[in-house]
């Protein structure tokens, strides 16, 4: 396993610049990995990550653990919140991790210095959880699809919606964050 420097510089690297959303989530993985007894995370298959913020302690989580949402291992779930829940599949166990609350450095203080002073205790609530997933949430190839009866598009791994009998995509009956201009 890397140092937290070693994973922080690839979060970074990743991310584009250092602030305290990248040592927050170098930290946040760093504690579920060891917490999970998960040594190799990058060679390993048994981790699902589910993060609840779309924010730079995302990024680092995603280059810590080396979960991926193209891979099917990150979640990506925008509730707002510095928390992420981590899934072994291997045992079955699960935590989130929560920042307990957001703490600012004194002007001019050292960032990696200022943080590193802090132990997890103070920085982070953890608790044991039970994930509740399907098959079709697993990585790997899509298990199942259908073509929406509205659009056309193919809808994989059960993300259809019925309607009336017939369906649909999300997006056709729920309505889309989009609309075409053409």
């Amino acid at each position: 396993m890397n140092t937290f420097r070693q994973d922080l510089q690839a979060a970074v690297d990743y991310h584009g610049h250092l602030c305290s959303g990248q040592i927050t989530g170098t930290r946040m993985a760093r504690l579920a990995l060891q917490t999970l007894g998960i040594d190799d995370p990058k060679n390993s298959h048994e981790l699902i990550v589910y993060v609840e913020c779309d924010r730079c302690l995302a990024d680092a989580i995603g280059t810590v653990t080396g979960c991926k949402l193209g891979k099917r291992s990150l979640k990506s779930l925008d509730y707002g919140k510095s928390a992420a829940s981590f899934l072994n599949l291997a045992t079955g166990e699960a935590i989130r991790i929560s920042r307990k609350e957001r703490i600012e450095p004194p002007g001019g203080a050292d960032l990696i210095d200022f943080f590193e002073g802090i132990p997890d205790e103070d920085l982070f609530n953890v608790r044991r959880i039970k994930i509740n997933y399907r098959p079709e949430d697993l990585p790997g190839k899509p298990l199942d699809s259908v073509v929406c009866s509205k659009c056309n598009e193919n809808v994989m791994d059960g993300r259809q919606v019925v309607v009336n009998g017939l369906a649909m995509c999300k997006s056709c009956a729920q309505g889309a964050y989009y609309d075409y201009t053409d």
